[in-house]
């Protein structure tokens, strides 16, 4: 290649991404004539968030040939179409979206056909559905999608039978961090997280030392004495006067109350919607725990936020602290090695087993109040079979409709699908 062919070379290549650049800016504008946004992710992140309003700044109402601007945007990581008035025929233009990590569809007009153009987004790790008419049948084209680790289908026609298939679907290939979220107390955990409790868990009792074990917990908790030191401790320099990451305070009662922008962080007596929550139990691994450094917090200082938040989350109340072992000694002879038990199983049983099954009532002569209570059985029964929670009755009656005659507990409201999901793992695992 002589050095005038080079040249020539040079100058059309030159020319080539300089037309590339003059689209990208183009369609940015587009986009921002709408009345929509095109944002950096952060300093060291090479990628976009686009955010897409329902109608633009005159009043008109989006359509889904505007998406096909979409095009001329490279590497866009999350896109916010939430409410717009797009369609199937919208979603068209996402098809082609590879970077696309996060997708936001709540309350659009999509429906299964639309979920057929998502199933080759390689990365997508989000996909929030809230409000459209998807249903089971859409979820197939969902199936390959390998990185996919939140499912968002409130108030859809998806069925929590559909849900759970594409979760063993998901499993069988090799997705064990898909979470499904139903709506109000139907979260299906994922395997991966569940599995990462019990090894959290096991790895803290396998390092614990002769130290006293004993946590103060609190009948009836104060934000101010009991709540706020916590936070001032591992969360103000990030969340306080001088820096608010996500906007978000965590310095007095009211900002923690008051939440971020977009959601709230507690919910008092939910600890399920509460974001305090969900993030300060995270897997020590997950790169959302909180707090991010130093963490994850002690078992004392996670107890003392459970408690405030199942209490009410109350800013005053009376204080009156009862001292109670970390783990008690067991009622009955059990395995030495029962701490995944103990502490994610016996609470829920507690709370809605023990009073016909436990010490004072043994109905259909059952106890559930030890591990080796539970595991003995009844008299002419064993409820729970190691490995096999489809062959153990105590999971596949306390999974059984409403209204079906061997339901348990037989009165109140059903187990949540997040305890439902805690026991079917416990017995997935050997039940130990």
């Amino acid at each position: 290649m002589n050095k005038f062919t080079f040249i020539i070379l040079g100058c059309l290549t030159a020319g080539w991404v300089t037309g590339l650049k003059a689209d990208e800016d183009a369609a940015i504008a587009k986009i921002e004539s709408y009345g929509g946004q095109v944002l950096g992710i952060a300093k060291d992140v090479e990628g976009v968030r686009v955010l897409i309003p329902p109608k633009t700044f005159e009043g008109r109402i989006l359509t889904d040939a505007d998406l096909n601007v979409l095009t001329e945007i490279p590497n866009i990581i999350e896109l916010d179409l939430k409410q717009a008035g797009i369609g199937d025929a919208g979603a068209a233009h996402l098809a082609g979206l590879e970077t696309l990590e996060r997708l936001h569809l709540e309350k659009t007009k999509i429906t299964d056909a639309a979920l057929a153009h998502l199933k080759n987004l390689p990365n997508l790790v989000y996909l929030n559905l809230y409000g459209t008419d998807v249903s089971d049948a859409g979820l197939d084209s969902l199936k390959g999608m390998s990185k996919l680790g939140n499912l968002y289908l409130w108030q859809t026609k998806v069925t929590e039978d559909g849900a759970r298939a594409l979760q063993a679907s998901m499993e069988e290939q090799g997705n064990n961090a898909l979470e499904i979220n139903l709506g109000w107390e139907k979260e299906l955990l994922s395997k991966a997280r569940l599995a990462s409790l019990k090894a959290q868990r096991e790895a803290l009792e396998a390092a614990s030392t002769e130290e006293t074990s004993e946590i103060v917990v609190v009948e009836d908790p104060d934000f101010k004495t009991h709540i706020l030191p916590i936070l001032q401790k591992n969360c103000t320099s990030c969340h306080g006067e001088k820096k608010q990451k996500s906007k978000l305070r965590l310095d007095s009662y009211e900002a923690v109350m008051k939440g971020t922008p977009d959601d709230p962080v507690v919910v008092a007596g939910d600890l399920i919607g509460s974001n305090l929550f969900q993030l300060i139990t995270l897997p020590s691994d997950d790169e959302d725990l909180m707090p991010p450094k130093d963490g994850p917090l002690s078992e004392g200082d996670i107890a003392q936020i459970r408690n405030w938040i199942s209490k009410g989350a109350k800013a005053e109340a009376e204080v009156k602290a009862v001292e109670v072992k970390a783990v008690e000694e067991p009622k009955v002879a059990a395995k030495s090695d029962d701490g995944v038990f103990a502490t994610f199983i016996l609470p829920i049983l507690e709370e809605r087993c023990v009073k016909c099954h436990g010490e004072e009532k043994q109905k259909a002569k059952l106890r559930l109040d030890s591990l080796a209570a539970t595991l003995k059985g009844a008299e002419d029964e064993v409820i729970v079979v190691a490995g096999k929670p489809n062959e153990s009755s105590l999971y596949k009656r306390v999974t059984l409709p409403a209204d079906h005659d061997d339901r348990m507990p037989p009165k109140g409201d059903l187990l949540s699908k997040a305890q439902t999901d805690l026991l079917k793992l416990w017995i997935t695992s050997g039940a130990e």
